[in-house]
Formats: C-alpha cells, structure tokens, sequence
C-alpha cells in the first residue's frame, strides 16, 4: 500500500512540475504546388503560416533536390506569416517530373508537437540534347525537302536512247 501512495505521489509531483505545451494549431496554404525547376538554378514557392509560433523544420519527401532555408522561425497569428522556400536543382539529373512533399514540422521546446506535407509536384527541367531547338528542326526539314525535290525532279528526266 505504500508503494502505491509513493508512486502516485511522484506522479502528482511530476505533473506539477512538468512544462505544460502550448496548445497551438499549425496550418498551411496552399496544400499542394507545382513548380518548374531549372537543373542549375532554382525556384522559389510561397506559404503562408497561421496560428503558430516557433520553429519549423523544413525538409522535402521523395524529391531529390535541396531545399532552403531548412528551419524558419515564425509568429504567425490568424493573419499569417508568409515564409519562402527555394528548391534548388541539380545539375546531375536529367528532365523529370517528382510527385512528393514538403514538410513542415513544428518545434517547440526542441520537439516535434506536429507537421505538415504539402503534395508538390517538382517538374526538373534540364536542357538535353535529345531535345533539338526549333531552329534546327526547320533547318532539318528543309534539307529533307530539297532531297526529296531532287529525287522526284531527277526521276521525270526523260531518257534519250543512243542510236
């Protein structure tokens, strides 16, 4: 019996003591992007916050390239905060379209109290020379036009006989 009323006298002591968490509601606009990337540049994408204070870990789930800033500090009331996320291409991959997330995960006190993903859609675009410019498919269409003119012309030749 006594090692109950210890054990439940600890526990009241530890509840007393313990940091309460601020009950905080972290929401996120838009809920899905789309957005081209250059593989040697970058593009940029706005959010807005609302009704969170503290710190969000940034992050992205099944894209392969480099996110920044990776953690912004934010008070954003019902008005909002607005907070912008670049994503940098990478040289070393070719075109590809990326069906993933961005992550936003909230900290307070130094731990995860909740998160969100934002469906993205990363459109990774890398100039391939698979891809001929306009200027040389004109300039490939005319030379096929002046060989195919030059056959049927030297097919309606008529032929002369030597006697």
């Amino acid at each position: 019996m006594k090692t109950v009323i210890a054990l439940a006298a600890a526990l009241v002591l530890i509840g007393l003591y313990a940091t309460p968490v601020t009950a905080q509601s972290l929401q996120l606009s838009p809920a899905s992007v789309e957005v081209d990337v250059p593989a040697g540049g970058s593009s940029r994408v706005e959010f807005y916050v609302f009704d969170f204070a503290g710190d969000l870990e940034i992050g992205v789930e099944s894209i392969p390239l480099t996110v920044e800033p990776d953690e912004v500090t934010v008070d954003a009331g019902p008005e909002g905060s607005k907070v912008v996320v670049t994503l940098h291409g990478d040289e070393g991959l070719g075109s590809e379209t990326y069906e993933g997330r961005i992550t936003f995960l909230a900290r307070t006190g130094g731990m995860v109290a909740m998160g969100i993903k934002v469906r993205a859609t990363v459109n990774h675009v890398a100039e391939d020379a698979a891809f001929p410019t306009i200027p040389l498919v004109i300039g490939i269409a005319a030379f096929a036009a002046i060989i195919a003119a030059v056959v049927i012309l030297s097919g309606r030749r008529p032929r002369q006989r030597s006697a």
